[in-house]
Formats: C-alpha cells, sequence, structure tokens
C-alpha cells in the first residue's frame, strides 16, 4: 500500500511540474508584441539565399508609404526592386508571425536547467506543425527577471529522412525574443530557419531564410 501511495504521489508531482511549465511558457509566449507595426518604428533586414534587404519601416514618412526599402546587398535599391518590395509588403503584417509559436507541443515541455536568470525547457515539436520529429532536439529558454521567452530553438542531431529519397542533413529553426528597448515590451528580435540535404541523392538543397528586427522607436 506504501509502494502504491508513493508511486502516486510522484505521478502527481510530475504531472503538476508539466503543467506548471505548460502555464509558464504560456505566460511567456502571451508577453510579446507580435504587432510591430502599431506600436513601432523599426528595421526589419531580411537575409535569404537570393540576398540580403534591409527597410524601416515608420508611418509617420510623409510620402504615406510606411515601408521604405533602405539597401539590397549593401547598395542602393533599383527602381524594379522598390516596387517589387511594395507589393510583397502588401498585406504584409508582423502580427501572422504569432503562429511560429504553435510549433511547441507544450504539453511536452520538461526542465533541462535552470539557474538564477532562467529555465531551459525542452519539448516534442507538435506533429501538426512540422512533418518530422524525430532526430530534433527542441528547448526554449524563459528569462525569470520579467518571466518572458528569450529563444525556441530546434535543430536536428542526426539525419532526418521524411519521405522517399529525401535526406535533410542540416535543419535548424530559431525564434529570439527581447525587450524592444530598454525595459521594454517583448517583441520578436530574430527568425531563422536553415534547411539542407539531397533528394535522390543526387540533386542537393540547401534553403536559409533570417529575418530580423532592430532599431525600435515608439510611436506616439
Amino acid at each position: 500500500m506504501i509502494r502504491v501511495l508513493a508511486v502516486l504521489l510522484l505521478t502527481g508531482a510530475s504531472a503538476a511540474h508539466a503543467e506548471d511549465y505548460a502555464a509558464l511558457f504560456e505566460e511567456a509566449a502571451a508577453k510579446i508584441d507580435w504587432n510591430l507595426e502599431e506600436s513601432w518604428a523599426f528595421t526589419e533586414s531580411r537575409l535569404s539565399d537570393e540576398q540580403e534587404q534591409v527597410a524601416r519601416f515608420d508611418p509617420r514618412r510623409s510620402d504615406a508609404e510606411p515601408w521604405e526599402l533602405l539597401s539590397v546587398d549593401g547598395r542602393t535599391p533599383t527602381d524594379e526592386e522598390r516596387r517589387e518590395f511594395a507589393n510583397d509588403k502588401e498585406g504584409y503584417d508582423t502580427a501572422d508571425n504569432d503562429q511560429r509559436l504553435d510549433i511547441v507541443g507544450i504539453e511536452t515541455l520538461e526542465l533541462v536547467a535552470e539557474d538564477d536568470e532562467s529555465w531551459l525547457l525542452r519539448f516534442v515539436p507538435d506533429e501538426d506543425q512540422v512533418e518530422f520529429v524525430e532526430n530534433v532536439e527542441a528547448t526554449v529558454r524563459i528569462i525569470k527577471d520579467g518571466r518572458y521567452l528569450q529563444f525556441v530553438d530546434i535543430r536536428n542531431n542526426a539525419d532526418i529522412k521524411p519521405g522517399w529519397g529525401t535526406k535533410i542533413g542540416t535543419f535548424r529553426a530559431r525564434l529570439e525574443f527581447g525587450p524592444a528597448v530598454e525595459h521594454g515590451p517583448i517583441v520578436p528580435k530574430n527568425m531563422g530557419i536553415q534547411v539542407g540535404g539531397s533528394v535522390l541523392l543526387f540533386f542537393g538543397f540547401e534553403e536559409t531564410e533570417v529575418i530580423t528586427y532592430r532599431d525600435f522607436e515608439p510611436l506616439p
């Protein structure tokens, strides 16, 4: 009887901790201000396999166009690049990025390490959001001072084979967050993904996209 009670108590304690970590993550995630255009002027850098673009969002611009393409690969943009950029930004809303956190399987969160500054938790990615969950290490870090999410990191620790003839040798996705300004609201700072591998052993592929937000200025 005593052993049975002990098992029940331990099981209950484990479940309580799991619920606490899920609640902790949801609390931290709720503090993120995803709707940057509503409250901030800011600079966006977008790096892909093809080029790097740097742009500034500021609704106070006199020409009524809140987005301005500042540079492409470090040079002044051409008129055609400016037009393409303007078309790409039609309907663009940073608030849509909040769906990226759906990848975190919050019920699977468990403690990896804890110190005076933070909790490091691991999780199993939500299978409804990704096609594969095997051979990946997935972690989140929550800062204790302010109880906010610092990063979500997912990377492979072995080859991933999502389907016949396809092998992913490199997979990394990372989201980073922090105060927009000193003691300010928490905002997304960096969102990146890198994928590389081969198809049918002959065709290699590698894709990279990194979006960075910086130089935040509060709107009146």
